[in-house]
C-alpha cells in the first residue's frame, strides 16, 4: 500500500495514466543517475592503485563529451573542521552502522578527524560518521611553516574491504611532544579495530645523527608522516619525511601487521649512519609492484652506498623492508647541495612492464627499468632514459595506460602540462600536446579519468592556485587527454556556481563514478559532477570551524578579534566584500548574512556560502560565548568558545596563516626575501586579537582618525629570538578596529636572514612563531 496526499490507495486501483507517469518518471531517474545504478569504482589507497599512476581508467560517467559549463560543476561542498591534504578515499556498498548500505567518501583533516560521507548525496553537510582522534599538532611547535597552521592526519590513508577498516596515521601533542599512532577504523562507524591504536616507534643500529651507543631511535618530533600509507603483503607501511630537512632526520619505513597493529612487522632506515634521505613524495604513496616488493624515493642527505641512501630510487622487500636494488644519481650531493631532491614527486610503476618513472626538484623526468636499478650512475644514460621538462622542481605527475600506449602527464616547472608518450618502452622527449597559457603552479594536483573501454574518452583533472590573490585560492581544470590545448572546463568559467576554495597543494583530485571529490584548505570537501545529478537542494546551516583570521588556528576568542568562520550554507554562493555604511562602519548585514556573538552582531569583512569574515564585538563578555551564523532568516547551531583578554595573530603576506609576515619596511615597501629590511630599521607589523583599547574599541568602525585606539595590554615583540624595540601601536588607519599596526625597530643583533619568527605579546598572551620577517 502506498499513501498518497494522506490517502490510501492499493497499487491495483491506481489509474493508467498515474502508472505511466510513474514508469517515465523511474525511467529518467535512471538515464539521470547512471553512477547510482552501474557497477562502483573503489579507490582505496592514494594515487588511485598501487602503482601510484594517479589514473582511474574505469570511470563510465564522465567523458570530454559531457564535461562543460553547461552540463558539469560543482554539485555538494561537504563542510569539515580542518584542511585537507589527503586524497579521498571511495568504497561501495559500505554497511553504515543503522543506515544500511552506502557508497562512501572517505577524507580525513589536518584537525585529525576522519569523515565518512554518502557519495550518493553530495548536496549533504552531515556526514554518516566523524570521529576525531585527539589535539593536532600545532605548526608553531615545530618551528614549521611549510604546513600550517597545524598537523594532524596529514598523509592519504588506505582502506582494506576484506577486514573493513581505513587504515589511519595521526600527529598528536602530547605533554609538548608529537606522538603519532596508526589507527585501524570500522569503515562501518569508525572505531578502533585490530588492536590499534599503536603509538609508532622504531630503532635500528647505527652511528648516524642523533643516534647513541649504535642505535638510532625513531624521533617523532624530527619526523613528518607525508607519504600516503602502503598495504600489501598482510602488511600496512608507513613512511617518514622531515620538517624541511630541518634537525638529525632520516627517512624511515615502518610496516605493521594488517591484522593487529600491536605487531610491528618491519623497519627501514635509509641513512642509519649518516643523515637524511627523508621519504616525503609530496604525499605519493609508495609503489608496489607484482611481487609485493615496494619502490619509493628518497629526499636530500648523504649517500654511502652501503647503508646510506639519500637522493635514491630504493627497492625494499615487502617482506621484510631489507634493501633489495637501488639507482642513485652520481650527481647526489649536487642535487642535495641545491636542495633539488629526487625525492619530491615519487615513482609510477608501468602497468605490464618492469620500468618506472621517476622525478624531482632538478626537473628531470626519467624512465628506469625497475627490475634491475643501475645502483650509481648517470641521471642520462642508456640505463636510465631521462630528460629535463623545464628548469624547475615537479612535485607530481600521472601516467595514462592507455589502449594506444602509456601517457605520461606533468607541470612543466613555470610552463604549461605537457604529455608525452611512451613507446616501445622509450620516453619520447617531444611534448605530444601541452595545455593553454603557462601557470605559475607548481605544487599541482594531476590525475586520469577515462573508460579503457571506450574511445575518446579521457580527462586530465589538474588543480592549480593563484598565488597572485591572497588566501591563494585554487582552479579545477579539466583537459582532453588526448589534446591538452583542449580544455573543456574550469572552475571559474562560472564562478558563483563553481569555486574551488582555498588551494590544497601536490594532492590529486578523486574522480570516481561520475564525481570529482578535491580537497582544499578552506575546510571544505569540493564535489563537482554532472548537473543534472546534483539532487536535491540542502540549505542546513553547518558551522565547522572558528579561527583566527590571521593564524588560521582555532581557540579562544578576544574582543576586536579578526575572525574567520567556515562551514556550509553560511552566506550568498558569490563573495560579499565589506561595506561601510555612511556614519564609517563596517555593516554587520552583507547579502542576509550575519553573525551574532553572544546575541550581539558582528562587522562583517566578507561572506560567501562557506566561508565568513567578522570581528568579535569588543562589548563580547567572557569566559565563554556562543556564535551563532544567520542566513536569510535561518540560524546555525550555537558555536560555543571561550572568550580570554587577547589572542594575538600576525598576518601573513598571502594569507595562509604564516611564513612571510604582511610587514612593511621603513620605507612603506612590503618586506620580502627579495626586499628585507635594515637591521636597525623601521618596521610595521600587521596583528589582530590584541583585545580591548582605549578609548574603547567601537564596533566596525574605520579608523581614520588622528588619535587612535591604543591597546590597554601591554604589547612586546620578539624578532628572530632577539627583543624588538616596540615603538607604536594602535588601530591600523583605513581598517576596521580590531586590526592593529605595530612599529617595531628590528634589532641590530639579528642573523641577516630571510625568514625570522616574529611574536607579539599583548600582556602574557603570544602569537604563535609562524610569520616571518626578512633582514640584512
Amino acid at each position: 500500500m502506498t499513501r498518497v496526499r494522506g490517502c490510501l490507495f492499493s497499487h491495483q486501483q491506481w489509474p493508467r495514466q498515474i502508472w505511466l507517469n510513474i514508469v517515465i518518471s523511474i525511467a529518467l531517474r535512471l538515464l539521470l543517475l547512471p553512477n547510482l545504478l552501474w557497477p562502483q569504482t573503489n579507490v582505496l589507497t592514494a594515487n588511485y592503485d598501487n602503482s601510484r599512476t594517479n589514473s582511474n581508467l574505469s570511470e563510465t560517467v564522465l567523458k570530454p563529451s559531457n564535461v562543460s559549463p553547461n552540463t558539469f560543476g560543482k554539485v555538494g561542498s561537504f563542510p569539515v573542521d580542518g584542511q585537507i591534504y589527503a586524497q579521498p578515499l571511495y568504497a561501495s556498498n559500505v554497511q553504515i552502522a543503522g543506515k544500511g548500505s552506502h557508497n562512501v567518501v572517505y577524507a580525513v583533516t589536518m584537525h585529525n578527524s576522519v569523515y565518512a560521507l554518502d557519495a550518493g548525496a553530495p548536496q549533504s553537510v552531515v556526514p554518516l560518521w566523524q570521529v576525531n582522534l585527539g589535539a593536532s599538532v600545532l605548526s608553531s611547535a615545530l618551528d614549521f611553516t611549510d604546513i600550517l597552521p597545524e598537523v594532524g592526519i596529514l598523509s592519504t590513508p588506505v582502506i582494506d574491504l576484506d577486514r573493513q577498516v581505513i587504515y589511519v596515521v595521526s600527529d598528536t601533542l602530547e605533554q609538548g611532544v608529537p606522538v603519532f599512532r596508526i589507527h585501524a577504523l570500522s569503515l562501518s562507524d569508525g572505531h578502533e579495530m585490530l588492536n590499534g591504536p599503536a603509538v609508532i616507534t622504531a630503532s635500528v643500529s647505527g652511528l648516524g645523527t642523533a643516534s647513541e651507543a649504535g642505535v638510532l631511535l625513531f624521533n617523532a618530533s624530527l619526523q613528518l608522516q607525508r607519504p600516503g600509507l602502503a598495504l600489501a603483503n598482510g602488511t600496512v607501511y608507513v613512511a617518514f619525511g622531515s620538517h624541511a630537512d630541518g634537525g638529525d632526520f632520516h627517512g624511515w619505513m615502518i610496516g605493521y601487521d594488517a591484522s593487529d597493529l600491536g605487531r610491528r612487522v618491519a623497519v627501514f632506515n635509509t641513512t642509519p649512519n649518516t643523515w637524511g634521505g627523508s621519504f616525503w613524495q609530496a604525499g605519493r604513496a609508495p609503489a608496489i609492484d607484482s611481487a609485493g616488493n615496494i619502490l619509493a624515493a628518497t629526499g636530500n642527505g648523504d649517500f654511502t652506498g652501503e647503508r646510506d641512501f639519500s637522493d635514491s630510487v630504493l627497492k625494499l622487500s615487502g617482506r621484510d623492508l631489507s634493501l633489495m636494488d637501488w639507482f642513485t644519481p652520481d650527481n647526489w650531493a649536487d642535487l642535495r647541495d641545491t636542495d633539488q631532491d629526487l625525492g619530491s614527486a615519487g615513482v609510477i610503476l608501468l602497468p605490464g612492464s618492469n620500468q618506472l618513472l621517476a622525478t624531482g626538484k632538478s626537473g628531470d623526468l626519467m624512465l628506469v627499468d625497475a627490475g634491475s636499478l643501475s645502483h650509481l650512475g648517470p641521471m642520462h644514460s642508456l640505463a636510465v632514459e631521462s630528460f629535463k621538462i623545464g628548469e624547475g622542481s615537479v612535485f607530481n605527475f600521472a601516467l595514462w595506460n592507455s589502449p594506444d600506449g602509456p601517457f605520461v602527464y606533468v607541470q612543466a616547472p613555470g610552463g604549461p602540462l605537457n604529455a608525452y608518450r611512451i613507446t616501445g618502452g622509450h620516453l619520447d622527449p617531444t611534448a605530444l600536446s601541452r595545455s593553454g597559457p603557462s601557470t605559475s603552479t607548481i605544487y599541482c594536483g594531476i590525475a586520469v579519468s577515462a573508460d579503457n573501454g571506450v574511445p575518446a574518452t579521457g580527462i586530465v583533472w589538474q588543480t592549480t592556485a593563484n598565488y597572485g590573490v591572497r588566501q591563494v585560492p585554487g582552479t579545477l581544470h579539466a583537459f582532453d587527454a588526448a589534446d591538452l590545448s583542449r580544455e573543456l572546463w574550469n572552475s571559474d568559467m562560472v564562478a558563483n556556481r563553481d569555486a574551488l576554495g582555498r588551494f590544497a597543494k601536490f594532492v590529486a583530485p578523486t574522480v570516481a563514478n561520475g564525481r570529482v571529490y578535491v580537497p582544499t584548505f578552506s575546510d571544505q570537501l569540493a564535489i563537482y559532477g554532472l548537473l543534472a545529478e546534483a539532487g536535491p537542494a540542502n540549505e542546513d546551516l553547518q558551522v565547522t570551524s572558528v579561527v583566527n583570521a590571521a593564524s588560521l588556528l582555532s581557540g579562544a576568542i578576544s574582543p576586536g578579534e579578526a575572525v574567520t568562520i567556515f562551514g556550509a550554507h553560511i552566506g550568498p554562493s558569490t563573495l560579499f566584500d565589506m561595506q561601510v555604511d555612511a556614519t564609517g562602519h563596517a555593516e554587520s548585514m552583507l547579502s542576509e548574512t550575519q553573525v551574532l556573538f553572544g546575541g550581539l552582531p558582528a562587522p562583517l569583512l566578507y561572506a560567501s556560502a562557506g566561508e565568513v569574515g567578522a570581528v568579535v564585538p569588543f562589548g563580547i563578555a567572557g569566559p565563554a560565548t556562543e556564535i551563532e551564523v544567520v542566513y536569510r532568516g535561518r540560524k546555525s547551531a550555537p558555536w560555543p568558545v571561550h572568550v580570554v583578554p587577547a589572542a594575538p595573530a600576525l598576518f601573513a603576506r598571502d594569507g595562509t596563516g604564516g611564513g612571510q609576515g604582511w610587514i612593511l619596511n621603513a620605507d612603506g615597501s612590503l618586506n620580502s626575501p627579495d626586499n628585507p629590511a635594515e637591521r636597525g630599521s623601521i618596521a610595521v607589523i600587521y596583528v589582530t586579537g590584541l583585545g580591548q583599547t582605549s578609548p574603547p574599541g567601537e564596533d566596525g568602525r574605520v579608523t581614520r582618525d588622528l588619535v587612535v585606539p591604543a591597546p590597554v595590554l601591554p604589547i612586546t615583540a620578539v624578532i628572530g629570538d632577539h627583543p624588538a624595540e616596540v615603538l607604536d601601536a594602535g588601530a591600523a588607519p583605513g581598517m576596521v578596529q580590531g586590526i592593529f599596526r605595530i612599529t617595531v625597530r628590528v634589532p641590530y643583533d639579528v642573523a641577516p636572514e630571510y625568514d625570522l619568527n616574529v611574536i607579539v605579546k599583548a600582556g602574557e598572551y603570544a602569537s604563535p612563531a609562524t610569520v616571518t620577517l626578512a633582514a640584512q
